[in-house]
């Protein structure tokens, strides 16, 4: 019975020290995940800090050296646009003093962990608010480029107009603006209440989208839909597009002669200096795609185009430590300049309608336009974040 006892009791022991020891294992992984998981993400806002400090940099230099550059204010560009990455990448071609220089700046540094960020243009895409913006131009230009896509795809993609080449997107971009819209009745005729009988009562919102992923949720939207248009679209645009950044959905929805060869080669010519660099202005712009054999529409001139600054950006910021990782995305605007804007597009439509027969044509960013004639002074303190998402 003794020895029954003692090996029982030994038995007990030895289960209560392995739960102990396995309770302790499972407790130190956990507090040491989140300790990875907290530098990792502090990581990630060590890269967006910095990339605020760049895009204020910019912004000053564009307002204190643009005019002064003139068609070479491009080169600020740079200040936002270069990549950078903590641990510094050392070249190959460096001599191995300042490999050595390098390296030991690194060690004397306190943070031990890893971060990569980018800055991309967020204002050179399609901004859904412009539907129901109180510029026509606006509103129009912006219905017109997302039909485009559309269509576009459709004489691109057989399989997709195998599915959708009956589908009347005009009304799917009616159901966008219903979205937005304040007004009672549908773009597509009737109570707009209608279209939405299997949501919840508060629908539909009467209000901007607040994500891009809102749009999923508009009624006739459906994956394929949502996924061809994502790249294209956002809800933070600059209320014109900069076609030295834009994209190439972007660039081809602006015309339905931008096809994918002319897209490629306006996105060869303003990286290449050789070739012309970044376009100037509107002639430059409209010149060259010509050149190329593309017969244009006649609404393409009323496209809001501007070719001399960025105002609105998309933070990317990637932290990495022991494994972990962390990402933080910010999108940064500039309100000031998107009223601005906006207002010098609808006093040019007054005064459109005081001149019948007068086409509206706006010039953002002219300085022949009224409304940019004198620029803004530039907001203290760090540029406005509009959004901040973690993951």
């Amino acid at each position: 019975m003794a020895l029954i006892m003692a090996v029982t009791c030994v038995l007990v022991i030895s289960w209560i020290a392995m739960e102990v020891s396995y309770d302790s294992l499972i407790e130190y992984n956990v507090n040491v995940n989140s300790l990875n998981r907290l530098k990792a993400y502090y990581a990630a806002r060590a890269g967006v800090d910095l990339s605020l400090l760049r895009i204020k940099t910019y912004q000053q230099a564009q307002s204190q050296f643009g005019k002064q550059l003139g068609g070479n204010s491009e080169m600020l560009d740079q200040i936002w646009k270069f990549p950078f990455a903590w641990p510094v990448p050392v070249p190959d071609g460096l001599n191995a003093v300042d490999k050595d220089q390098i390296a030991s700046s690194l060690k004397e540094s306190i943070m031990d962990a890893s971060y990569v960020v980018t800055i991309e243009d967020e204002g050179s895409k399609i901004d859904l608010g412009d539907l129901v913006s109180p510029s026509k131009v606006l509103q129009e230009s912006t219905r017109r480029r997302i039909l485009e896509i559309f269509q576009s795809k459709i004489k691109d993609d057989q399989e997709f107009q195998r599915k959708y080449g009956n589908y009347r997107f005009e009304e799917l971009v009616n159901a966008i603006t219903d979205w937005q819209s304040k007004i009672r009745s549908s773009a597509n005729g009737g109570d707009k209440r209608a279209f939405y009988s299997d949501y919840p009562d508060n629908f539909p919102p009467n209000r901007a989208f607040r994500t891009i992923q809102e749009v999923r949720m508009v009624p006739g939207m459906n994956e394929d839909f949502y996924e061809l248009l994502e790249p294209a679209i956002t809800i933070y645009g600059m209320k014109a597009i900069n076609p030295n950044e834009a994209s190439k959905e972007v660039l081809k929805s602006l015309d339905p002669e931008i096809t994918d060869e002319i897209a490629d080669e306006i996105i060869k010519r303003r990286g290449d200096p050789n070739l012309g660099g970044p376009f100037k202005n509107k002639e430059d712009f409209w010149g060259f795609i010509t050149g190329r054999g593309a017969r244009l529409g006649e609404k393409t001139e009323e496209t809001p185009l501007v070719f001399d600054k960025v105002t609105n950006f998309r933070i990317k910021s990637t932290g990495e430590y022991a494994g972990v990782s962390r990402e933080i995305v910010a999108v940064v605007m500039d309100l000031q300049s998107v009223a601005n804007t906006v207002k010098g597009y609808v006093d040019k439509e007054k005064q459109q309608q005081q001149q019948p027969g007068a086409t509206p044509t706006p010039t953002p960013n002219n300085p022949q336009n009224p409304a940019q004639s004198q620029s803004a002074p530039l907001p203290k303190g760090p540029p406005r974040i509009v959004y901040w998402g973690e993951r």
